[in-house]
């Protein structure tokens, strides 16, 4: 049987920012990060996680059938 598996690795960096509030200093570092001020590369991978989403499969399926573009891993 074939499976539709999601692989998500996750990438965080901790930048500090002067503001008057909470939700300024996220805009401010939102800002930045839409601007290209703050990149994260593999430098910064900090988690990885594997799922099967039994919702997904038909979807997954479906897109594989028509495109061809879902990677296939052979034992």
């Amino acid at each position: 049987m074939k499976y539709y598996v999601s692989v998500t690795e996750t990438l965080s960096k901790v930048v500090s920012v002067e503001a008057e509030s909470e939700n300024e200093a996220k805009e401010l570092v939102q800002d930045a990060y839409d601007n290209g001020d703050i990149v994260l590369g593999a430098d910064y991978f900090c988690g990885e996680k594997i799922d099967i989403d039994d919702d997904g499969q038909e979807y997954f399926a479906e897109l594989d059938n028509k495109y061809g573009s879902i990677q296939e891993i052979k034992p």
